[in-house]
């Protein structure tokens, strides 16, 4: 779980925002299989949710939605998520399993981001510190209210300098999150003027991590997990109704609504009720969006 203070740096040169990864002409991405879209995330140039150094924007990318922006450099625009990421997320379960093994792929692609050499004459000292971390977001809901968060072990920071290649890994790591509705941020900013790392290939702590919790998922048992977000199992204690739908009840169910469609019209109930509530809530912004 992200602790971010909300004070932003307003002036950060980033040089990496620049680029954003377009779709090749006439490419279909529905036709590739799993792996060749994995292999396809070598040619990654852009930021994208989960790999953002200026933002964190959240949002489910699969459909198509922007994300919202919640902490980061002001003015700093939801960034284009590559096809190919997108492709891998609609997978959603087809996909899960190919990119947990992939966790440990030190490919590069062709994103870096951090600071550049001293000499160069674009983004020199962009970032006031940057670090590698270990920040997970478990399949066991947590809060930062928790008291078991807050008494937990601290995440790693362990600086680094100059520029960082994103790696296969890295976007695997963040693409899983987006399937399995955790926030799991490989690249993120960190209030104010800060880089933050979170990449499998640095703190290979992140791969076991993911194993352990998502590592035997199959469609079955992530539709279980997405109704358990929805149901409220394990809502963390002194957490609102309110926070906790947002944060997980409303993204499961769009989640549940794409990969598991039947069980989504059959919700009942109370289950019901919050679908309802979140459909309403996306004509809302739908409509707000197009004033």
């Amino acid at each position: 779980m992200i602790r971010c203070g909300m004070s932003f740096a307003a002036l950060i040169i980033v040089s990496v925002l620049s680029a954003y990864a377009l779709p090749s002409v006439g490419s279909d991405y529905s036709q590739k299989s799993v792996a060749e879209l994995i292999d396809e995330l070598t040619q990654v140039n852009a930021q994208s949710q989960g790999i953002n150094s200026a933002a964190i924007y959240e949002g489910f990318i699969a459909d198509d939605s922007p994300g919202s922006f919640e902490v980061g450099v002001l003015g700093v625009a939801p960034a284009k998520v590559p096809p190919q990421m997108k492709e891998l997320v609609r997978r959603g379960p087809g996909a899960l399993p190919e990119l947990i093994q992939h966790l440990d792929d030190k490919r590069p692609t062709k994103l870096e981001v951090g600071n550049k050499p001293s000499g160069s004459q674009i983004g020199v000292d962009a970032f006031m510190f940057m670090y590698f971390s270990d920040e997970y977001d478990p399949r066991a809901p947590h809060w930062w209210s928790d008291e078991k968060w807050k008494k937990g072990p601290r995440p790693i920071e362990r600086s680094f300098e100059g520029l960082y290649t994103v790696k296969v890994a890295d976007v695997c790591y963040v693409l899983i999150g987006q399937i399995v509705n955790r926030r799991l941020l490989a690249v993120r900013y960190q209030p104010s003027g800060g880089l933050v790392v979170n990449s499998p290939i640095e703190a290979p702590v992140l791969v076991e991590r993911v194993r352990n919790d998502w590592g035997r998922a199959d469609a079955q048992s992530l539709r279980a997990a997405l109704l358990e977000d929805i149901h409220a199992t394990n809502q963390p204690k002194g957490v609102s109704q309110d926070e906790y739908t947002e944060r997980f009840v409303d993204p499961a169910l769009a989640r549940l609504r794409l990969y598991f469609p039947d069980a989504y019209n059959s919700l009942a109930g109370a289950d019901l009720q919050k679908r309802k509530a979140f459909e309403k809530r996306e004509q809302e912004r739908r409509r707000s969006s197009n004033r």
